[in-house]
Order: C-alpha cells, then sequence, then structure tokens
C-alpha cells in the first residue's frame, strides 16, 4: 500500500520535468518562437517642407537678358521720310559667294604651251581672225619661239574680242632657208569675258544664253548672274550700269530693267545706285549684255 503513493508522484512529476526541460532544449536549438518583445522603435524620422522652393527653370532670365540687348530705336513715321543713307560706299553683302567660278572669263584667253620645232626657227607669228575671216590681232617675234604664248584678248586698235563670235588662230613659223611652215590653230567662242574699259570693271555677256524667250532669265544666265554678284562685291563699287544692246529696243530696256532689279537686290543696293539702259545695235551688228561699275 505504501509503494502506490511513490508511483503515482513519479506518474505525475514526470510530465512536469519534460515540460520543464523543453524550453531549455528550444533554446539550445535556437527556436525563438515562444519569445514575444515589445517595445517602441529608437529612431523617429519625420519629413517637414522646406519654407522656401526655389524656381530652377533658367527661362525668365535668359529672355530678361536678350530683351534688354536688343535697342531697337522706335523713330517716327515722318522722320524715316528723311533719314540719312548710311549705306557704304562700297558693296558689300552677308551673303556667302558661290563657291564655284567657271564661267566668267577673265584674260588671258590664251595661254598656250608651246611645243618647240625641230629646226631652228628664223621668224614667227601667230596670227588671230575674227568670225568675217579679217585680221583681229597679230602676235610676232624673231628667233626662237617661246615656251609659253598669251593673249589679253584685244584686237589691233584696243578692243576686246566680242563674245558670241568665234575666232581662230594660226602659227606661221618660217625657218632660216625662208621656209614657212603652217600651223593652224583651234577655235575661241566666249560666252562670257570680264576686262577693264577707261578703268571701270565691264562684264560682257552673250545675250542668247543670259535670257529665255523675252525678259526671263535662262538658268545659264542665273548661273552667270551669280558669278557677276560676287565679281562686283569684290570690285568695292558703289553705282552700276547695265546695257542691253538688241535689235529690240523695247525687249532690250525690259532686259536690263531685269537685271538691274536683281542686281540692286542681291547687292542690297539702292535701285537708283543701278542704272538699266537699252542701246541699239551698231552697224558691225554686235549685240551684248554688258555690266559695268560707273
Amino acid at each position: 500500500m505504501k509503494r502506490l503513493p511513490s508511483c503515482l508522484m513519479i506518474l505525475m512529476c514526470g510530465p512536469a520535468l519534460a515540460a520543464a526541460e523543453r524550453p531549455a532544449s528550444a533554446r539550445q536549438a535556437g527556436q525563438l518562437d515562444e519569445f514575444v518583445i515589445e517595445g517602441v522603435p529608437r529612431i523617429d524620422v519625420q519629413a517637414d517642407k522646406p519654407l522656401y522652393s526655389p524656381d530652377l527653370s533658367p527661362a525668365p532670365a535668359v529672355l530678361s537678358f536678350l530683351a534688354q540687348q536688343q535697342r531697337t530705336p522706335d523713330f517716327a513715321a515722318k522722320a524715316l521720310l528723311f533719314a540719312p543713307d548710311y549705306l557704304p560706299v562700297t558693296l558689300a553683302s552677308p551673303l556667302t559667294k558661290t563657291p564655284w567660278r567657271a564661267r566668267l572669263t577673265r584674260p588671258p584667253i590664251l595661254d598656250i604651251l608651246v611645243k618647240q620645232p625641230k629646226f631652228a626657227v628664223e621668224r614667227w607669228r601667230v596670227v588671230i581672225t575674227n568670225d568675217r575671216g579679217q585680221v583681229f590681232q597679230t602676235l610676232y617675234g624673231k628667233g626662237r619661239l617661246p615656251d609659253r604664248l598669251t593673249w589679253d584678248g584685244r584686237g589691233k586698235n584696243g578692243e576686246m574680242l566680242r563674245v558670241g563670235h568665234p575666232y581662230a588662230y594660226s602659227y606661221h613659223v618660217l625657218d632660216r632657208a625662208e621656209v614657212p611652215s603652217y600651223l593652224p590653230g583651234k577655235t575661241i567662242l566666249l560666252r562670257s569675258l570680264v576686262h577693264e574699259h577707261w578703268g571701270r570693271l565691264v562684264v560682257a555677256l552673250d545675250t542668247p544664253i543670259v535670257f529665255d524667250k523675252g525678259p526671263r532669265l535662262s538658268v545659264e544666265g542665273m548661273l552667270l548672274l551669280r558669278e557677276v554678284q560676287d565679281l562686283l562685291r569684290e570690285s568695292g563699287t558703289g553705282a552700276l550700269q547695265v546695257t542691253v544692246y538688241g535689235w529690240d529696243q523695247d525687249l532690250a530696256r525690259r532686259q536690263a530693267e531685269l537685271l538691274s532689279r536683281r542686281l540692286s537686290a542681291a547687292l542690297l543696293m539702292q535701285p537708283k545706285r543701278v542704272r538699266a539702259r537699252a542701246a541699239a545695235v551698231g552697224r558691225d551688228g554686235y549685240d551684248r549684255t554688258e555690266i559695268g561699275t560707273r
């Protein structure tokens, strides 16, 4: 009878001891499911809006600066009637020059590298004839031929050759035995020519290639006119004269006025400084268009 209580005590204490040993084994295994930690955060962050928010747009400052740089005078309408002309005397233009220059011909007209003959030369000459077979100019010399032969395009009387008309040249060589030799050259036909006449710059153009069916510029005429504008900017003159020599005076006048308007607008010149004139063709029948300084 006395052993029964001791057994009951062992049975009652067994589960209690097992329950007391579980937390120790759980802590050793690293299981913290039964632990509860309560508290407040140690760091408390609050975001407050600043008192001043700067405007980082540069537009107001840039527009204000540009407005200060623009100082446009406010003239009255009557003051412009008698405003003086402050344009420079020389031609000036902000336009870019054309990158090509191949249509305006400048002297020398002939620039030939001469191949020396095998025999000794006593005298030589180069004869230049016009389209009528007349001798226009003769270049001559004694002894050896020059290695380079040039001709400025002027005739015996000092006149320039005509644009739109063919010219021909030929060699005439005489050796020491008085035996002549003849060698023909090529044909010369110019559509444009730039030269000086009594201190003035003159540009002569072949009228049929400048205009297309009346007072209208052709494609070739527009290209020629652009090169003429570049040339006149370099010449530094303040007045121009456009003369069209033609059989029809009314048509020649309208063609000259068209060129004068184009030049005054392209060169930023006053219209009164570019004079348009029509002239009748002379007895020689030489019709052309001339643009010259005055």
